[in-house]
């Protein structure tokens, strides 16, 4: 059904302002089918499609495990669509087992490498905080803020918050850069003084802020995180990292 209707004016553009103001908090399973879907089947309405895949296959993990055969028994489903459909379940596997494995990153060193990893092919600005135990044992990761990235309005909160409780007693900070190269500016050394100064407060270091720039550069502000085949450069100490 072509997008000629009032009903469906301005449809498409709703659905994408809602997932990118909310997530998918609230969306039901042929809404978030429906959105993926309109990335395979341009100018036309996927709500009904999203409904008849969800009736014949039952649900959202139905229709990502399905075969292209199967889906493409489904009226209004091309090879394009149920090729796409079909990768979601593959995809998503690999995905969980990314991060299984990034749950047991030992040593800085290797956890320095991982928040570069992370950021280095990111095609949004992103500052990432990481938090290890006293035994050099990752515990957990988050992107803290994205696009442009100011000590005003790092959610400190946040941090403090996924501290408390845990057995955290160094946090790394690392942040990229899309179209500059690696080096440590005046913004991040702000950055990092205002974290580094709140988590003085609950007996937490920060151990290092890492920046990654075009072309694979990477700055260190602290110079604790080892970066191997990376260009390095070093600058004023913050906090107390040991």
């Amino acid at each position: 059904m072509p997008l000629d209707g009032k009903k469906h004016v301005g449809h498409r553009e709703r659905l994408k302002e809602r997932f990118i103001r909310e997530g998918l908090d609230g969306f039901e399973e042929h809404n978030i089918l429906e959105l993926i879907l309109f990335y395979t089947i341009p100018q036309k309405d996927t709500n009904e499609l999203a409904h008849e895949l969800l009736d014949r296959f039952g649900s959202l993990e139905g229709v990502f495990c399905a075969g292209t055969e199967q889906l493409m028994q489904v009226e209004g489903v091309g090879e394009h669509t149920a090729l796409f459909l079909s990768m979601f379940d593959e995809l998503m596997e690999a995905y969980r087992e990314d991060r299984r494995q990034n749950e047991f990153i030992i040593g800085t060193g290797n956890i320095s490498e991982f928040a570069v990893r992370k950021l280095a092919y990111s095609q949004t600005e992103r500052l990432m905080v990481i938090f290890i135990d006293n035994k050099q044992c990752m515990l957990n990761w988050h992107y803290l803020q994205e696009g442009y990235i100011s000590a005003e309005d790092i959610d400190i909160r946040t941090v403090i918050r996924m501290v408390m409780g845990t057995n955290t007693t160094h946090v790394l900070l690392a942040r990229n850069y899309i179209k500059a190269t690696g080096i440590v500016r005046k913004t991040d050394f702000t950055v990092a003084t205002r974290v580094s100064d709140a988590l003085r407060g609950i007996g937490v270091s920060l151990f290092d802020y890492i920046v990654v720039g075009k072309n694979n550069t990477v700055a260190t502000l602290n110079g604790n995180a080892v970066l191997e085949r990376k260009t390095l450069t070093q600058n004023a100490k913050v906090g107390d990292p040991e």
